[in-house]
């Protein structure tokens, strides 16, 4: 017995299909999203773990003469950063004085690097801070194939040659990063920089570097968990549970008279002001006619019905 479909009951089931489609791929991304997050996640307990048994491995070497001991754990404070929160407070960075045409073009550079998706602004000005010079004359060699480095450097005059396997790669000239890989993971150079001319360099090691990214990885972690803390829906939740979701929220930063988002328009994320204000309006029908409008500022938040299917 055929059930009687009223009209547009097709039209329907396509425009319903549609939107489950679209909402499957919103999630694949996602999922996509969260697995390259777990990836850098799990490279930096790995990370931290060959740490860790290198400095257990260091204190069981009890039998050795107290000048050695001195001098491994020294080695190892210079590779290693601190894992403790609390240490990590307490390790200075020393800053270096730098004139404004330094400053912007270390930033630049840095700006500039593929890496630096990885970083925030609050890192960056910490690194251009914390970057130190040094000079270099020429035919010496910056950093050498097979050696494992741990030095980031910024080129600020003069120019040098990288090489492979002995074979030329390019010319690198004043305003580029190099060394980045050394400060990002432990791991035996890929090419040979030699410097084609005098040349001044700012420079970063690993440590300092790796103390600067941690760190902001806890401030961030903390101004986030206060965020959270604050929505209503959040306050009952486990620390270990909302220490995830801070670890989960990603920081946008919108120009003044951005919008972002529209009445009417799908919603699919949930945001808290973290700085600035907000204005929200609310048109009462399609012709345009204001109903409301009202200011949001840093703690309140909007998008809830995202979180709610």
């Amino acid at each position: 017995m055929a059930v009687p479909r009223g009209p547009g009951s097709l039209r329907d089931l396509q425009l319903a299909l549609q939107l489950k489609v679209e909402e499957l791929r919103h999630r694949d991304a996602l999922i996509d999203e969260l697995e390259m997050e777990l990836d850098s996640k799990d490279d930096l307990i790995r990370q931290l773990q060959v740490e860790l048994d290198r400095y257990r491995s260091a204190a069981r070497r009890g039998g050795q003469d107290a000048e050695t001991r001195r001098t491994k754990r020294h080695a190892f404070l210079a590779e290693a950063p601190p894992l403790d929160s609390a240490q990590l407070a307490a390790v200075s960075i020393t800053s270096y004085r730098k004139s404004k045409e330094s400053r912007d073009l270390i930033q630049k550079a840095l700006l500039d690097n593929d890496y630096r998706k990885h970083l925030e602004r609050e890192q960056i000005a910490s690194i251009v801070d914390g970057m130190y010079p040094t000079s270099l004359d020429k035919g010496s060699c910056v950093t050498q194939e097979g050696d494992v480095g741990s030095t980031l450097y910024v080129l600020e005059e003069g120019r040098v040659e990288v090489t492979r396997q002995g074979r030329k790669r390019s010319n690198i000239s004043g305003g580029k990063v190099f060394g980045e890989l050394a400060v990002l993971q432990r791991c035996a150079g890929t090419a040979t920089v030699t410097a084609l001319t005098n040349v001044r360099l700012w420079a970063m090691d690993r440590q300092g570097f790796q103390t600067i990214t941690m760190r902001a990885g806890l401030l961030r972690r903390s101004r986030h968990t206060d965020l959270l803390r604050r929505v209503p829906w959040f306050q009952s939740l486990p620390d270990g549970v909302l220490c995830r979701l801070a670890d989960a929220l990603e920081e946008t930063v919108y120009s003044d008279g951005d919008f972002i988002i529209r009445q009417g328009a799908p919603g699919d994320t949930f945001f808290i002001v973290s700085e600035g204000q907000v204005k929200v309006s609310q048109q009462a029908s399609a012709d345009g006619e204001r109903e409301t409008e009202w200011t949001l500022s840093e703690g309140d938040w909007f998008g809830e019905h995202a979180l709610k299917g």
